[in-house]
């Protein structure tokens, strides 16, 4: 029988196509994820990886092994969970995964009204280790972005709801010359140096770098941050500019002048995946409502040079 362990981490490597990234994510070392790949490729008994350069090209039979163990690993899921609430004797739990800024802006809002609402259920709350639907299937719930220009991707036994569309916003030094500028064209930002705010979050670059270039230029990164708190205390400390989506300043304490960038208007989509064991449930259904409801306040704009934190339902 193939290890369910070793099957997950070879969906996380097809999914990011590095060992390192895997490693990353997962909270293991390089090495250990090297070689369970490699043990996994002695019970399978073909190759799972190549090496390219310095890096590793997954193989065609590892991407469609991936693919084909998603099933068993949420069914899986599921089991662990239904042993766990039986040991605990637990009444009612949902199990959610978000990313950080939907987490800390959106969550406290929708737990306050689950608590009310509920009393008996038990809200479990994670951050995703990669905000790609590839990786989707450990929870009932799972919120996560996608780029307008990409085909939606909805894993097996999941049922996909669009919550709302995020504009990215240019974040400003307060003493910068287009500080109160409230909108304005993408390329008028060409020349300043830029802060690449979470050089970690692949959606956000590959936004940034497609609006960057339908506006005629490349960046020049200065700096490059590994989260988005970080960004933009480099953004408020003067260092650069940075491209920032508008959830994740809700909590933000940082002075920082906010534009909204135009021709192109750069934006992604928010979006809910729900196992579909778990519809029937009514607090996921609320949950759903809640959260279509915050998103719905996605597209509320900010006056001209607004500084610091953006006003939350």
């Amino acid at each position: 029988m193939l290890d369910l362990n070793r099957l997950r981490i070879l969906r996380a490597v097809v999914a990011s196509g590095s060992v390192n990234d895997t490693a990353h994510r997962l909270g293991l070392t390089p090495s250990t994820v090297s070689q369970h790949v490699h043990t996994l490729e002695r019970e399978v008994g073909f190759l799972l990886v190549e090496r390219v350069g310095r890096g590793i090209r997954p193989t065609p039979a590892a991407i469609e092994l991936a693919r084909a163990s998603a099933e068993a690993l949420h069914a899986m899921a599921d089991l662990d969970v239904l042993a766990r609430d039986l040991r605990e004797g637990a009444t009612e739990r949902l199990t959610m995964r978000t990313f950080a800024s939907a987490a800390y802006t959106w969550m406290p809002t929708v737990a306050r009204a689950l608590r009310q609402e509920f009393p008996g259920l038990t809200l479990e709350l994670s951050i995703n280790e990669s905000d790609s639907a590839e990786t989707a299937g450990q929870a009932d719930i799972e919120v996560h972005t996608e780029l307008p220009y990409d085909d939606p991707r909805v894993p097996p036994a999941y049922r996909r709801f669009e919550l709302g569309t995020d504009d990215f916003l240019v974040a400003l030094p307060h003493d910068h010359p287009l500080a109160e500028a409230g909108t304005m064209d993408l390329n008028e930002f060409a020349e300043d140096d830029w802060v690449q705010y979470d050089f970690r979050d692949e959606i956000a670059t590959r936004l940034a770098a497609h609006a960057c270039a339908g506006a005629g230029f490349t960046p020049r990164y200065v700096a490059r941050a590994q989260d988005h708190v970080t960004g933009l205390a480099f953004v408020a400390a003067g260092v650069g500019i940075a491209l920032v989506p508008q959830l994740a300043l809700g909590w933000s304490g940082f002075e920082v002048a906010y534009v909204h960038p135009t021709n192109p208007s750069p934006n992604r989509r928010i979006v809910a995946l729900v196992r579909d064991s778990a519809r029937t449930n009514p607090a996921t259904e609320r949950t759903i409502q809640l959260l279509q409801e915050l998103g719905g306040h996605l597209g509320e704009v900010l006056p001209p040079g607004h500084m610091g934190r953006i006003a939350q339902p």
